[in-house]
């Protein structure tokens, strides 16, 4: 298993992270569960949030543009990271 480490900028997830990234409400929880569990997948994810799963998958493309998250590994078999 890949292990989770993660780099939190900043004193919360709440209104930003890093360098004055703002991030809507989807993408904090995200963020949020994403700390609690490296693992969780685009279902998981959606189930926990209320939301799609294509919801899920838009706000992780999201993160990646606003180079909050990375993905660890293959898709598959992966984790995400937080990087900001």
């Amino acid at each position: 298993m890949i292990s989770f480490f993660a780099k939190i900028v900043g004193n919360n997830v709440g209104n930003n992270v890093g360098n004055n990234i703002s991030l809507n409400k989807t993408e904090k929880k995200v963020i949020t569960l994403l700390i609690e569990n490296a693992e969780y997948t685009a279902d998981e994810l959606a189930l926990k949030i209320g939301v799609s799963k294509r919801t899920i998958e838009r706000t992780f493309i999201s993160l990646q543009n606003k180079k909050v998250i990375e993905r660890i590994g293959s898709n598959r078999k992966g984790s995400w990271i937080v990087i900001k």
